[in-house]
C-alpha cells in the first residue's frame, strides 16, 4: 500500500516538448523565434428590450449583436544568426502591397498513454500587416530582442 492513499493520479497521457515549435508557411524564414501569440476576437454587444409585450410577460428580452472580428499577432524574435529581419518587414510592413496570408503551424507532440506521436495545428491569418516593431537589448545577456505586432482580418485553423 502506498504511503499517501489515493494520492496517485491516473496517467492520462504523455508528450515531449523536444519536437515542439512553429513552422512558417511558403518556405518563409521567421528567424530565431522566442515567442508567438495569436489573438482573434469578435465584439459582441448585448442589448435589452425595455418594452414589455403587454401579454403579462414580465421577463425582459435580450439580444446579442455580433460585431466585426479582428485579429492580432505578436511575434518575438532574436536578431542574430538566422536571416535578416528587414526582409520579413519588407514583405509584411507595406500596406500598399499587403500579402494575402501568413501561415504558422504549431507543431507539438501527441498525448496518449504510450506514445509521443506528433500533432500540429495550422493557422492562416488573412491580410496580415505589421503595425509595430519594438527592439530591446539589456546588458546582462547582450541579445537583441525584437517584438513585432501584426493585425489581420480573418483566422482559419486546420
Amino acid at each position: 500500500m502506498g504511503i499517501f492513499k489515493g494520492a496517485t493520479p491516473q496517467l492520462e497521457g504523455v508528450w515531449s516538448s523536444n519536437q515542439a515549435g512553429i513552422i512558417a508557411g511558403a518556405g518563409m524564414s521567421l528567424g530565431v523565434v522566442t515567442q508567438v501569440q495569436i489573438q482573434f476576437s469578435q465584439t459582441i454587444n448585448r442589448i435589452y428590450d425595455l418594452a414589455k409585450t403587454g401579454t403579462g410577460d414580465e421577463v425582459g428580452h435580450m439580444y446579442f449583436i455580433g460585431g466585426r472580428a479582428e485579429g492580432r499577432m505578436t511575434l518575438g524574435r532574436l536578431i542574430g544568426p538566422k536571416g535578416s529581419g528587414c526582409d520579413f518587414y519588407k514583405d509584411y510592413g507595406d500596406i500598399c502591397a499587403i500579402k494575402p496570408s501568413l501561415e504558422i503551424t504549431f507543431k507539438g507532440s501527441g498525448a496518449s498513454k504510450t506514445s509521443c506521436a506528433g500533432q500540429s495545428s495550422t493557422y492562416t491569418m488573412t491580410h496580415p500587416i505589421c503595425v509595430q516593431v519594438g527592439i530591446t537589448q539589456n546588458a546582462q545577456d547582450t541579445m537583441i530582442n525584437e517584438n513585432a505586432q501584426f493585425m489581420f482580418s480573418d483566422l482559419v485553423c486546420v
